[in-house]
């Protein structure tokens, strides 16, 4: 489903029985505020696309969505707790977010390709439970900034 600039979208749509849908893309919805729980009753979605929705404020904070493998919340600069949304990421794009706090109990032992420039913190990644290589991607970070 493409709902991709809308930008008067409000409200996320019902989507309790689409149980078949892959793909939601909702970026740049810039009236967009909050996703509802009910996102969790997509079971099959594998990519949720949700960049430069700037007014997003809420993620449901403990939606498991098993199938999902591709996230990309970039620009979601109102988005203060990141959601516990999956264990299976292999994408997560997250490009200017100003996420204060991660769940300790995010494991993202599938992810392949990350991408967070603009993030506020990398100190953020540290209770989160990633392959080693986010670990050499993060002291590069610190590094750089020196």
């Amino acid at each position: 489903m493409n709902l991709f600039g809308s930008e008067n979208l409000k409200e996320f749509p019902n989507l309790s029985l689409a149980t078949n849908l892959e793909t939601l893309s909702l970026g740049f919805c810039l009236s967009l505020v909050e996703v509802p729980s009910t996102i969790g009753n997509l079971n099959k979605l594998t990519y949720l696309n949700m960049s430069g929705c700037h007014n997003l404020e809420k993620f449901p904070a403990d939606v498991n969505l098993k199938s999902l493998s591709d996230l990309v919340l970039n620009g979601c600069s109102r988005l203060k707790i990141f959601p516990a949304i999956s264990s299976n990421i292999s994408e997560l794009c997250l490009n200017s977010l100003a996420v204060e706090e991660f769940p300790s109990n995010l494991h993202l032992e599938n992810l392949v390709y990350l991408l967070i420039w603009g993030m506020t913190s990398v100190k953020l990644w540290d209770g989160v439970k990633v392959r080693l290589f986010l670990k050499y991607l993060q002291s590069s970070m610190v590094n750089r900034k020196k």
